[in-house]
């Protein structure tokens, strides 16, 4: 199901049962949700990447997304397990702590490098200037500003997220299971 909301010069969105565009672009959130299983829409987004795998789109992943996506999960693993303790409190006192989490961060990546329907590219030089002028015109957060600018770089225009904030641009479509972006 598609909603334009033109009016609003807003993004298109499209559930995940929609149609899907033959390029699309995966920020972190739709990752962290893959591969999260305590994640806020783990099965939704699990069986989007399922479909994606089984269909001939041509998905792109920035390094940027894979940062991005790993500092998310190590962050959620390592209070997972420490509850109550913070991560940097965690993190800090035993640095080495890190290493029991390499292998879940780097078959998750596996996952992504082993995929044809995947192609894994990187920021552009010039990307972080582009990225200046995203958060000037559309008031996103630099994470949120790069990813939009290394889409641009690829010319994909078509998103897989949960992350509301990529909703203010106007001329990308947003794939997602997030209702609050799906009732805009």
């Amino acid at each position: 199901m598609a909603t334009n909301n033109s009016k609003d010069r807003r993004a298109t969105t499209f559930d995940f049962a929609a149609a899907l565009s033959p390029t699309l672009y995966w920020d972190a959130s739709f990752i962290i949700n893959i591969a999260h299983e305590h994640g806020r829409w783990h099965k939704e987004c699990l069986a989007f990447g399922v479909r994606l795998t089984q269909n001939d789109a041509l998905s792109y992943v920035s390094t940027l997304a894979l940062d991005e996506a790993w500092f998310n999960l190590l962050q959620m693993m390592i209070e997972d397990e420490h509850g109550i303790k913070s991560f940097w409190r965690v993190v800090n006192d035993h640095p080495e702590i890190i290493a029991n989490y390499i292998d879940r961060l780097e078959s998750m990546s596996n996952d992504i490098y082993n995929s044809p329907q995947v192609r894994v590219v990187s920021v552009g030089a010039r990307t972080p200037r582009r990225a200046l002028k995203n958060m000037r015109e559309f008031f996103l957060l630099p994470r949120d500003a790069l990813h939009l600018a290394t889409m641009r770089q690829y010319k994909v225009k078509h998103i897989v997220t949960t992350d509301v904030d990529f909703a203010a641009i106007p001329d990308i479509s947003i794939y997602t299971c997030n209702p609050t972006l799906l009732a805009r």
